[in-house]
């Protein structure tokens, strides 16, 4: 301990000036220190961030969907969004018609096969039927107004709703709404 006592006393002698070597071992320890705190954080950082990720149904509606009222389009219209979520339709029907029918073309966006519910409220007094005009498009009727969908990728792929009211329902206006939920793939 006496030994680095009496190191400590000497000074170091830098041109002119002279410095305690005590002085000098404080300094070195102090820049030493003071550069690893310059360097630690930078070795030591991150990179953080943030990405939006948006998961969308692969089953949309195409541009070419359509409603069809006795033989012909003269009496019906149906518009759809431009991200093909939703449509409006408006069917003109007469007491007795059989021909009135809304068709949905469908497009499967994804590359895999897609499964969704097509669920439809039908007031009382109207009468619907669905059926698949196309092979890579498949139904089935699991409730009174709920269908299972079975569609391959792309499309667009036809779903056809025939629409018909019954014999003893009053003239007015009628309001059938529907969705599309995709379940698993």
């Amino acid at each position: 301990m006496k030994k680095l006592t009496r190191s400590l006393k000497h000074s170091v002698r830098l041109g002119r000036f002279g410095l305690p070597l005590w002085a000098v071992a404080l300094a070195v320890v102090i820049i030493g220190a003071a550069a690893g705190q310059a360097i630690g954080p930078v070795l030591a950082g991150a990179v953080t961030g943030t990405a939006g990720v948006v998961a969308e149904q692969s089953i949309v509606l195409h541009t070419d969907t359509y409603a069809s009222s006795h033989g012909g389009n003269d009496d019906a219209l149906a518009v759809i969004n431009d991200e093909g979520t939703s449509f409006t339709a408006a069917i003109e029907q007469h007491m007795g018609d059989t021909e009135t029918v809304l068709v949905l073309n469908l497009s499967n966006v994804s590359n895999d096969g897609a499964n969704a519910l097509l669920t439809l409220n039908v007031p009382a007094g109207v009468d619907v039927e669905v059926e698949s005009l196309d092979a890579n498009l498949e139904e089935a009727q699991m409730t009174a107004n709920t269908w299972l969908l079975k569609e391959a990728a792309g499309g667009p792929h036809e779903l056809e709703i025939t629409i018909e009211s019954k014999d003893d329902a009053a003239p007015g206006f009628y309001t059938i709404t529907g969705s599309i939920v995709q379940i698993g793939g």
